[in-house]
């Protein structure tokens, strides 16, 4: 049984609202920082992700941060988790609404925690988290990578899309190796 890889990655990004998610995404796929806020509903965006010498398309849904409904991204093969490292409300929503929310729609899909707005976060402020904090978290959900990144620097940005798919390959494989185990090839 040949198997082919998979070209294009679907990827949601979702968390709170202004922790920077759309301005994210903005930095990836058009490589510009806006710093007007501009509320979003949903957003699709393609753009292109190498990793290990390998170009996807990485196809990407950009979800409203308010706490709606997210069945529209229950076909997503990766999600990325964001919230503000300056604001602790954001992270505690990580914990109690987006992971449950996600894994009420996409019980094994990977996920990616990525602390934005890095560029503002100042060490020992209140309410500003720390990449000890962070990784902790993103061990405590299960997430497949935990990055930080600013849109307004650019630092960690290809980095939190190239991790977004490489746990997709990766998870796409794994099942592939179930598959193969399961029908004994």
């Amino acid at each position: 049984m040949v198997v082919a890889m998979q070209k294009s990655i679907q990827c949601a990004v979702v968390g709170d609202g202004f922790v920077g998610k759309s301005s994210l995404v903005q930095k990836f796929v058009n490589g510009k920082f806006d710093k007007t806020y501009i509320a979003t509903l949903k957003d699709d965006y393609s753009a292109k992700v190498s990793t290990n010498g390998d170009v996807f398309r990485l196809n990407v849904s950009d979800i409203a941060g308010e706490h709606e409904d997210l069945s529209s991204i229950a076909t997503s093969d990766i999600f990325i988790v964001c919230f503000s490292l300056v604001d602790d409300d954001s992270m505690d929503s990580v914990l109690n609404f987006w992971i449950p929310k996600i894994r009420a729609i996409a019980k094994h899909s990977p996920i990616i925690l990525a602390g934005t707005q890095s560029d503002l976060r100042q060490g020992g402020q209140s309410g500003h988290i720390a990449t000890a904090e962070g990784r902790a978290l993103a061990k405590s959900i299960g997430a497949d990578t935990y990055v930080e990144c600013s849109a307004k620097s650019g630092s960690g940005v290809q980095e939190t899309f190239q991790s977004a798919a490489m746990a997709s390959i990766r998870y796409s494989k794994r099942k592939v190796n179930i598959l193969k185990r399961v029908l004994g090839r």
